[in-house]
């Protein structure tokens, strides 16, 4: 399953919380639209009638990289690679791109904006994950076919002057290639996924707590799948959305609550007075502790 990055988590919170500030509005939309765009492409992988092996968002350091002919290294570079995929014994990378305005490809200069400025060559990304994923490889001492390849998912986008490039994908294209690309593995992979699993990490050290405070925050409880929808309280356990018809108990929404709190920001100390609060009193702080003794929810 895929999960969406803190970064969209924190501003989908304030979101509902605050107001937010032009930039990061664009952050969101930007952020959720590259979110929208990952899953589109797994519901075309999961759609292949040949099973494959599929990593999604494999953040990993490959130590010393970019340093070994520096006299000071710098840390180890993190590298996030949107999809993993091998199939027919053939590893290939694939980053996603949604991106809903137009281009011009040319392929010995800049790209542009569709009539517009210069934007950084696409493809230098993909470059690079094909540079870092071959040097993880010989850490392991594992040899394969590499692709790398990059996918402008979003349907409605036109990318002018695109050749049929063996590297670049567009929604109109993707089922198919993608189905003339899966055919069954004749090797089991699980033991280099486990060795792929040992690299990665899960928390990204450009992760950082958002940059507010809770006495900024707005009070209530929010649907969690549903932008800036209140749940409203049938009786006394049961809240409804009344924009998506979700159910919620008492329970699911505390550990909403908490869980929220601790993506903005990992070091505040949670009380039931503090998430009381945060609820718009919605619960009371006798009632969250309640649930607390009883090991239904942990802060």
């Amino acid at each position: 399953m895929r999960t969406k990055s803190v970064k969209l988590l924190q501003l989908e919170i304030l979101n509902q919380r605050t107001m937010l500030s032009d930039e990061d509005r664009k952050n969101l939309n930007k952020y959720q639209m590259g979110h929208v765009g990952e899953l589109q492409f797994d519901s075309v992988v999961e759609m292949l009638a040949c099973p494959v092996v599929h990593l999604k968002d494999y953040r990993f350091q490959l130590d010393g990289y970019g340093a070994r002919d520096k006299k000071v290294g710098n840390e180890p570079a993190e590298v996030q690679i949107d999809n993993i995929i091998i199939t027919d014994d053939q590893l290939y990378t694939f980053e996603i791109k949604n991106y809903q305005y137009d281009m011009e490809y040319y392929a010995d200069g800049p790209w542009r904006f569709a009539g517009g400025k210069e934007i950084v060559n696409p493809m230098n990304q993909v470059d690079s994950h094909r540079n870092v994923l071959t040097s993880l490889m010989k850490d392991f001492n594992m040899q394969f076919n590499l692709s790398a390849n990059l996918v402008f998912i979003h349907p409605e986008q036109t990318i002018y002057n695109l050749p049929n490039h063996p590297n670049i994908y567009t929604r109109s294209n993707l089922n198919k290639r993608l189905k003339y690309l899966s055919k069954p593995n004749r090797y089991d992979y699980s033991r280099f996924v486990e060795m792929l699993d040992t690299r990665r990490i899960f928390k990204s050290a450009y992760d950082s707590d958002a940059n507010v405070t809770f006495e900024e925050l707005a009070g209530g409880v929010f649907c969690a799948d549903c932008a800036n929808s209140r749940l409203r309280r049938m009786h006394r356990d049961k809240f409804v959305c009344d924009e998506c018809g979700e159910f919620s108990t008492q329970v699911d929404i505390l550990k909403q609550l908490v869980k929220e709190l601790q993506t903005l920001n990992s070091s505040w100390q949670l009380s039931s007075n503090k998430i009381a609060k945060y609820s718009g009193n919605t619960f009371s702080s006798a009632t969250v502790r309640r649930y607390r003794h009883k090991n239904l929810i942990e802060y």
